[in-house]
């Protein structure tokens, strides 16, 4: 019997809320925003958007995928984002350019996820994997996005950079802000336990798709 490739795909939406600026909100700026290199080298197919106005993206794997998400929020701060992803086959062609459409289901746990999202504030949630993966995974999720849900853009932004390697000394010329803020924002938010827990989930999801490939 064949193996059916299982993908993580990714629906999310932004909110309208008093935290959002105009620009963030009008899909023209969403869109040239998920196009850029930095978001859309990471995915299979790249973010569009669906008939209900929602976004969504498939990855290969977890690789990159969490710190993906952790890009859009620094990208569209303030605005409050909610993030579904859905675990599970793709039935349709899978499109390089666009994801206009996906069918299959991974979308269909995708849309549940994001069906059980709270009216307003930032959200992930992942369906797909089997009920005790999901209950050993889900939690440290929820905890990471719990936990900085109201971070400010600075802190998001060397969340950021730690993730993609940088030392405190860069990450200080790039922000403009001194050596020691940068070591006091690591410090207090504990930002290298939550790089070190969104590696960790990523690798997990990388691991259990693997012997779908």
């Amino acid at each position: 019997m064949e193996i059916q490739a299982l993908y993580p795909v990714v629906l999310f939406r932004v909110l309208n809320s008093s935290k959002s600026t105009g620009k963030w909100t009008e899909i023209g700026h969403l869109s040239e925003v998920l196009s850029s290199p930095s978001i859309s080298k990471d995915l299979l197919s790249p973010y569009s958007r669906n008939q209900d106005g929602y976004f969504q993206g498939i990855f290969a794997s977890g690789g990159h995928l969490l710190q993906n998400l952790f890009l859009i929020r620094e990208q569209l701060y303030p605005s409050e984002v909610q993030f579904s992803i859905g675990i599970g086959e793709v039935k349709t062609p899978i499109n390089a350019v666009m994801a206009t459409h996906i069918e299959g289901k991974s979308i269909d746990n995708a849309i549940y996820g994001l069906s059980r999202a709270p009216k307003s504030g930032n959200y992930l949630i992942m369906h797909g994997f089997s009920k005790p993966l999901e209950r050993l995974m889900n939690p440290s999720m929820e905890l990471l996005w719990s936990s900085t849900r109201n971070w400010n853009l600075n802190r998001l932004k060397i969340l950021n950079y730690k993730l993609q390697g940088y030392s405190e000394t860069k990450i200080s010329q790039l922000l403009q802000i001194s050596e020691r803020a940068i070591y006091k924002n690591i410090a207090d938010a504990k930002l290298g336990h939550w790089k070190d827990l969104i590696l960790a989930v990523e690798e997990n999801i990388s691991r259990v798709l693997k012997p779908y490939r």
